[in-house]
């Protein structure tokens, strides 16, 4: 049996599944059927073992394209499944043009087709550190005042697009608004704020795009990973696409004239004072934002504790990598005055001005003893 005979076969046992998934489903509210579709995109075992997610969807592709040539009711309802619950567009699409025409040849339509995703958003909320490392974000849902429900996020936004570290789903949005609200009153300094739809859809979808590519880097596995990341994967993001028609832009990084004047600003401030006036110091500035834009991934200004670490633990930055020896020497206390008035600028509380400082301190200590080194070998 050659590959493709194996492949039609494989598509045809999965259109079979969804079919028979789908039948069992036929009467039921379309809260129910997208419960069951997102655990059924997961391609996920009992045991926790799945395909890779580029695997994932070529099986689906192949299973909607053999769900189009059914004409059967319960491959209608599945096509309607796929349509509103698919993680990839052109599925989506090619789900609901194969569904319209089986319907057109006077197939019947699901109960629920009509208004399943069609929720109604109950509220945004999100609460988040000063120095912008960490997002919770709860979003509440229902079927106008049926089946409520809400999914909370806990993102690290240290990592640039976001990764998701934890993944809820309850029938309780109260309740997860009073979890995220105690989260706001503990002693991590985040604050609990009502959150613009538009902007919740951007933080979900690029964490899921960002923790997508991190689980599937062999060379990298983020710990900890939600346990029923793959089973939400499609439910999170149907419901961010339910939040707004438009996706908020992320914030943008400064231009190539708003970095020179963001440097000059810097040169000519208090904090650089101390720094020794001569060229190394401007070249030293030229290689942190760069660094900090480049490999971070971040405004210059808008700096954590995790991402002054992780900055400054590059490899690129360390001295034996650097060929000027001067840069090399001035580099750790340009970065601890770039941190200090970064926080100044940004205007930054005075327990978050002092974590910042301390991450400096260890970054600026990692960079001085390795200086220090690198000038002792011979």
């Amino acid at each position: 049996m050659g590959d493709s005979d194996r492949n039609a076969d494989r598509a045809a046992a999965g259109a079979d599944f969804l079919e028979w998934c789908l039948s069992i489903k036929a009467d039921s509210p379309p809260w129910s059927v997208e419960q069951s579709m997102t655990q059924l995109l997961a391609h996920e075992s009992a045991e926790g073992f799945a395909p890779s997610l580029a695997a994932a969807a070529r099986d689906d592709a192949e299973v909607i394209h053999e769900l189009g040539r059914r004409p059967t009711p319960t491959a209608v309802a599945a096509l309607r499944a796929f349509q509103a619950m698919s993680t990839i567009d052109t599925q989506r699409d090619l789900a609901r043009i194969n569904a319209d025409r089986l319907v057109r040849q006077g197939l019947p339509e699901p109960p629920w087709a009509a208004t399943i995703g069609r929720v109604r958003v109950d509220g945004c909320w999100w609460a988040h550190d000063e120095v912008d490392e960490t997002a919770i974000v709860l979003c509440a849902f229902s079927y106008d005042g049926e089946d409520p429900h809400g999914i909370l996020a806990l993102i690290d936004r240290a990592i640039e697009g976001g990764l998701l570290r934890e993944l809820t789903l309850g029938t309780d949005p109260d309740l997860l608004l009073r979890v995220l609200r105690q989260a706001g009153d503990g002693d991590d300094g985040l604050m609990v704020e009502p959150l613009d739809p538009a902007r919740a859809r951007q933080l979900l979808e690029d964490a899921v795009a960002t923790t997508d590519e991190l689980i599937e880097d062999r060379q990298y596995k983020p710990t900890p990973v939600p346990a029923a990341y793959r089973k939400m994967r499609a439910l999170t993001l149907a419901r961010a696409r339910a939040l707004s028609d438009s996706v908020a832009p992320p914030p943008a990084l400064p231009g190539s004239v708003e970095l020179e004047l963001l440097k000059r600003a810097f040169l000519d401030s208090d904090a650089a004072r101390a720094l020794p006036a001569h060229d190394a110091t401007s070249r030293a500035v030229d290689l942190l934002v760069a660094h900090i834009t480049q490999q971070a991934g971040c405004h210059p200004l808008r700096l954590g504790p995790r991402r002054i670490l992780a900055l400054l633990g590059l490899p690129a930055l360390a001295p034996e990598h650097l060929d000027d020896p001067d840069v090399a020497r001035v580099l750790p206390d340009v970065a601890d005055a770039w941190v200090s008035w970064a926080a100044a600028e940004r205007g930054l509380s005075a327990d978050a001005t002092a974590r910042l400082g301390h991450a400096a301190r260890q970054g600026r200590d990692q960079l001085g003893s390795a200086a220090g080194e690198a000038r002792e070998t011979p």
